[in-house]
């Protein structure tokens, strides 16, 4: 995962300041597992060929 898509989904997600403050190893497993997901949901629209 490029470091633009991850800093693109950590902002979505609402705690991209966590990783501004504190970098990627302060946010919670729960938000990593919800980052992850949303990358997958995206890859899975994309080669759908949708862009919801």
């Amino acid at each position: 995962m490029s470091q633009r898509l991850k800093e693109e989904l950590a902002k979505e997600l609402g705690f991209y300041d966590v990783v501004q403050r504190e970098g990627w190893g302060a946010i919670r497993a729960k938000d990593a597992g919800n980052m992850v997901r949303l990358a997958i949901e995206r890859a899975e629209r994309q080669l759908a060929g949708t862009t919801e």
